[in-house]
């Protein structure tokens, strides 16, 4: 009987040990989260790192919970946060599993934006450079111009004929798109490839996480079968932590 106190003392430390960990993550999370930006696939990908960055503080928090219930059985607050452990653990490994397909979607959408974004550049430079080529007086060639983004032709009336201008002007445009749909696309394509190491990776951390949370439900019981019964898994957990408490 000496030994209880001390037992007691530890079993305390540890829980308000595990629910300093826990906190520190929520509070993370929510600064990942805010302010929301739902629209952005960036903001997806901020909120999925932070849940997997520092995932491994809930989950030594969880451990610590269940030890010190292991050691102090006596104890109701613990085991009330013990059965907060049960009943989250598994929603939190599918939660990871989860990541898998979201991070790869977002990271997809990213790309695509991006994507995006060079061929409306190049879609301007063509509609610009096709308006060059099918000028027929000076005030169309000037629209054209303008369309492209060209600043140093000089105002006023040209010197030169119009079509030398235009052949000028083309001779140096088309080169120069041609040369940039190249590079969006090698630079698609390589990004495409990290894109997919990216998400390997992240998969790996995502799916160890899981298993990991898994651990921490009561021995035998599935991740998917967990949800699939919801309001009966926490009754009958809740029925197996009162029979731990009775002498």
């Amino acid at each position: 009987m000496g030994s209880l106190g001390p037992r007691k003392d530890l079993a305390s430390s540890l829980d308000r040990v595990a629910l300093a960990l826990i906190s520190v993550y929520i509070v993370l999370l929510i600064a990942s989260v805010i302010p929301p930006h739902i629209k952005d696939p960036n903001w997806l990908i901020d909120i999925l790192n932070a849940l997997r960055g520092i995932a491994f503080l809930p989950l030594i928090g969880g451990v610590l919970i269940l030890l010190a219930n292991q050691m102090d059985r006596q104890s109701n607050i613990i085991s009330k946060h013990r059965k907060w452990v049960r009943k989250f653990a598994p929603l939190a490994a599918l939660g990871f599993l989860l990541m898998v397909p979201l991070q790869g979607l977002a990271s997809y959408r990213v790309l695509s934006a991006s994507k995006g974004e060079a061929a409306q550049k190049i879609n301007k430079l063509s509609r610009g450079l096709e308006m060059i080529r099918n000028a027929q007086d000076e005030g169309a060639l000037r629209a054209g111009i303008n369309a492209v983004g060209i600043k140093n032709i000089p105002p006023g009336k040209l010197i030169v004929p119009l079509p030398v201008v235009k052949e000028q002007i083309l001779s140096q445009l088309a080169p120069q798109i041609m040369r940039l749909q190249n590079e969006t696309n090698i630079s698609f394509n390589k990004a495409l490839q990290n894109l997919l190491f990216q998400w390997l990776r992240d998969s790996a951390l995502a799916l160890i996480y899981a298993f990991g949370f898994s651990g921490l439900t009561k021995p035998g019981e599935m991740v998917a079968s967990n949800i699939g019964v919801g309001h009966e898994m926490t009754r009958q957990l809740e029925e197996d932590d009162d029979a731990i408490l009775v002498p």
